[in-house]
């Protein structure tokens, strides 16, 4: 039997309604986005219908935006991916359930954005454990997050700062650093890549965490561009237990473009893996709904998700 990171009929009631198949967003979660939100005047902005079309951008009024109008989107795709209610990511849960049982964990989140990857992955544990799911074996997650605007790295360091002492309570400790990111830009992405080689010393899992990227990395010549300072973060990434998960919204350019990714994966570690019979990537989609935390209703969740092992290759 696959192993997995919780069995959905074990799911608590404040992450999903078996009944209603309907998910939530941990409490945790909520209350520091809306504090987040209300410090920073766009409790107004978050009851209001979201700008057609708009996915995000670099400045501070496209980061408030998304903030108010996309980020408990962003948030309960990556928790959809990691609780898997519908056993559509059977893989994809198993590499959390492997990476986040215990110890000392190194967490890339690339492009971080305002955290929402990492929060909602912090607020998830600390909610299984304080419901009596998991076990509160002691935890703890070095993490090292790239951005490129200064704004988001504010909102993100805010909530990680205020979810401390929560986390705490879990036996859960957390040590993070955040580094401004291009990735189209070289010496950025060698900054950032030696931070993830220190960061990452002696802990025993380690995970690459990138999400919703496909937008910016298909505009223009992007992909192109930023190829190369992708292989160099995705070769320094390797261990002997270490994954990549990439995570974006269910949209027609997404699946395109990881099958583009994929080969470019296996073009990458051509020499290390020994195909066909290497672990392959875990390519999949669901969706599902979850309930509205400011407004009235639900909201549809949909994700693409493709899984890929990291391999260290001989020595």
């Amino acid at each position: 039997m696959t192993k997995r990171f919780i069995q959905t009929k074990d799911l608590p009631k404040t992450l999903w309604c078996d009944d209603s198949k309907v998910m939530s967003l941990p409490t945790m979660l909520v209350d520091q986005w809306k504090k987040l939100l209300e410090a920073n005047n766009l409790d107004g902005m978050a009851l209001t219908e979201a700008e057609k079309g708009f996915v995000g951008g670099v400045t501070k009024e496209d980061n408030d935006k998304h903030l108010a109008w996309r980020y408990n989107g962003s948030c309960s795709r990556i928790i959809l991916s990691l609780l898997d209610p519908h056993h559509h990511l059977s893989e994809v849960a198993d590499t959390y359930a492997s990476i986040f049982s215990g110890n000392k964990v190194f967490l890339a989140d690339l492009p971080c954005g305002s955290g929402a990857a990492s929060i909602s992955i912090l607020s998830t544990l600390a909610e299984l454990r304080k419901e009596g799911v998991v076990p509160r074996l002691p935890l703890k997650i070095v993490i090292v997050a790239g951005e490129i605007s200064e704004t988001a790295r504010e909102y993100y360091e805010y909530q990680l700062e205020a979810l401390k002492p929560l986390l705490d309570e879990q036996a859960i400790w957390i040590e993070y650093k955040l580094v401004h990111w291009n990735v189209l830009d070289p010496i950025c992405t060698a900054n950032l890549t030696q931070e993830l080689i220190l960061k990452s010393q002696n802990c025993n899992t380690r995970l690459l965490l990138i999400s919703n990227f496909t937008g910016f990395l298909e505009a223009s010549n992007n992909w192109t561009l930023a190829r190369v300072q992708l292989d160099q973060i995705f070769l320094h990434s390797r261990d002997k237990q270490s994954a990549a998960i990439w995570i974006e919204p269910q949209k027609k350019k997404v699946i395109p473009f990881m099958e583009k990714i994929t080969t470019w994966f296996y073009r990458l570690f051509d020499s290390v893996l020994n195909l066909p019979n290497a672990d392959k990537d875990i390519y999949a989609t669901t969706e599902s709904k979850c309930k509205q935390t400011i407004k009235e209703g639900m909201f549809p969740v949909r994700l693409t998700v493709v899984r890929f092992n990291l391999p260290q290759g001989k020595s």
